[in-house]
């Protein structure tokens, strides 16, 4: 099934890049800053958090107490945890905002949920260029692991388009899972340290939700983004293997899924 799924990419690819261009021009269209609300959104989480949680709570790196440190390694969870979250969101509503080519029999509907998971990840992309223009401006470490940061991309495309196709397709016969998704993401977040170190998670509650951080995708994505980009380390290789077999399993229940009920959207919309 996930082999279909990637003959369907690679006999639509242009579609599907003249697609993700139109949507990441024309996200912020008219306004008076454009692509720089990409750089915008996450620099005022970073901002927020880190006042928060660096300032109020005082939390710090066991490996680095500087704050400067801590900024940065809320830096890198946002900008991932945020292409994982838009991704998955937009996914709700891509079937009702396209409504007029899906009603089209030759349009392939499968396209539009990946158009959104895909202009989330250029919007990463240009987030982790920020921070690793933060990083040399600081005078950290400048790792040649940086190199390898494009092989997380591949589980996280996965995992985020085998659950926006679920999503979009659930959400053109209930509409409450807009509402349900974006609670979902809420906790999930929470759930991920993003604007915490890993280390508070571990130990929480003597130790009983450990698990959590191997089994949230999330957090196994964010920990091999900050091994790359913070810490000169190569990603987890066992935590990577998780991901791509978890990517695989949802990428094609998700394809699966959104073949099987997309001959009814068009009555439904």
């Amino acid at each position: 099934m996930s082999l279909t799924a990637f003959r369907f990419l690679r006999r639509h690819q242009h579609l599907l890049v003249a697609l993700v261009k139109r949507d990441v021009a024309g996200r912020y269209k008219g306004s008076v800053f454009g692509l720089v609300w990409s750089i915008i959104e996450p620099v005022v989480l970073l901002a927020i958090y880190t006042l928060v949680f660096g300032g109020i709570f005082r939390l710090r790196l066991p490996y680095d107490t500087s704050l400067s440190a801590f900024s940065l390694y809320v830096f890198c969870g946002i900008v991932v945890w945020l292409a994982i979250s838009d991704g998955i969101l937009r996914c709700t509503f891509v079937i009702s905002e396209h409504s007029s080519l899906v009603k089209k029999v030759i349009f392939p509907g499968e396209i539009l949920p990946l158009q959104v998971v895909l202009s989330a990840m250029i919007h990463q992309l240009i987030g982790l260029a920020v921070l690793a223009a933060g990083l040399i401006l600081l005078g950290k470490s400048v790792y040649w692991t940086w190199l390898l940061f494009p092989i997380l991309l591949l589980p996280q495309f996965l995992i985020t388009a085998g659950i926006g196709w679920m999503l979009a397709s659930v959400a053109v016969f209930i509409r409450d899972i807009r509402q349900v998704a974006a609670l979902g993401t809420l906790c999930w977040m929470f759930l991920t340290p993003i604007f915490y170190p890993e280390d508070l998670l571990r130990t929480a509650f003597e130790g009983r939700f450990a698990f959590w951080l191997t089994l949230n995708p999330a957090a196994a994505l964010i920990h091999n983004y900050r091994r790359v980009f913070l810490m000169g380390l190569t990603p987890d290789w066992t935590t990577f293997l998780f991901l791509a077999v978890l990517g695989g399993a949802l990428f094609a229940l998700g394809w699966g899924w959104f073949k099987k009920t997309q001959s009814s959207f068009a009555d439904v919309i």
